[in-house]
């Protein structure tokens, strides 16, 4: 009805809510990555952030791209896909919350990316991947053999 009358305040005013999206070619630095995700994200610097979805690559894992799915404080990092060694390492992930300080956020993720030349890490600390190369093969697509061959 307050809209009907032109009274209606948008969500993202009244209660501050906006989004930003990070882009880059660049794949992630998994320690720096790890770092600013458990230490630095909720801290309210960056705003509240809500919720962050999307897909992302780390240095050192070069056959798998990543899915990012937050809710509050609760990240989960997971694969997504297996791509060429060819395949593009981008990052594109959204971030909604309320109160962003979209410039500080990608700074601290942008922080996060491998710089030109640097040396791949010695350490990842992200879980282990289960996940099967472009050339592996999963059981049931091995053939059978021959009854009684």
């Amino acid at each position: 009805m307050r809209e009907l009358n032109g009274d209606h305040v948008p969500e993202t005013e009244e209660y501050g809510m906006s989004s930003t999206v990070l882009r880059s070619e660049l794949p992630f630095h998994p320690g720096r990555l790890w770092t600013f995700v458990t230490d630095e994200l909720d801290s309210g610097a960056y705003g509240q952030i809500l919720r962050a979805k999307g897909f992302f690559t780390l240095t050192g894992r070069p056959h798998v791209t990543g899915l990012w799915s937050q809710a509050g404080s609760v990240a989960r990092f997971e694969p997504s896909a297996v791509r060429d060694t060819d395949g593009s390492e981008r990052q594109e992930l959204v971030f909604i919350g309320t109160h962003l300080h979209a410039d500080a956020l990608h700074t601290a993720l942008t922080d996060c990316l491998m710089t030109d030349g640097e040396n791949p890490p010695l350490t990842d600390p992200f879980p282990t991947w289960d996940t099967y190369g472009s050339d592996d093969t999963c059981d049931h697509e091995r053939p059978r053999l021959a009854a009684g061959a």
